[in-house]
């Protein structure tokens, strides 16, 4: 009776197996090197997330978010490559958002132009610090006919 290890078809199969683990440890190289942002998001992009997560604009979730990643607890790296994506804060701050999302998203492939969906969401929310009133052609004829008004 023949020794198994001197066996062709087990050298043939150990060659294979030293292939696939040199193929593994390039690809897991490869992945150590590559940025854990999101596809597509610059670090001036994600600057530009954290000036809207603090300022006037944002939702109460995104504010409560940017305090969070202030704080430390975890960075916009860490929430845009999904590892802390089971935690509810996150989630939240992230869904509050997803209603204007969805609608630009919409918007875009209907054939809209970027910047006149950006504009029109602009003059929605109005300019930032100013209550809803008349507007500045109006507003001298509502003093003229109502001077106890004000």
């Amino acid at each position: 009776m023949s020794n198994p290890l001197n066996d062709p078809r087990l050298s043939e199969l150990v060659a294979q197996l030293d292939d696939a683990l040199t193929a593994g440890e390039q690809v897991a190289e490869e992945a150590a090197r590559t940025s854990t942002a999101a596809p597509g998001l610059t670090e001036e992009d994600i600057a530009e997330l954290e000036r809207h997560a603090r300022g006037g604009g944002a939702t109460p979730e995104l504010a409560e978010l940017q305090r969070r990643i202030d704080a430390g607890e975890f960075s916009w790296q860490d929430v845009l490559a999904g590892r802390v994506s089971d935690d509810p804060g996150v989630q939240r701050g992230l869904a509050a958002g997803m209603a204007d999302v969805q609608e630009a998203s919409t918007l875009l492939h209907e054939g809209h132009d970027v910047d006149d969906i950006i504009a029109a969401k602009g003059a929605e929310a109005g300019p930032v610090g100013r209550r809803p009133g008349p507007s500045e052609d109006d507003w001298d004829d509502d003093w003229e006919q109502e001077p106890d008004r004000w």
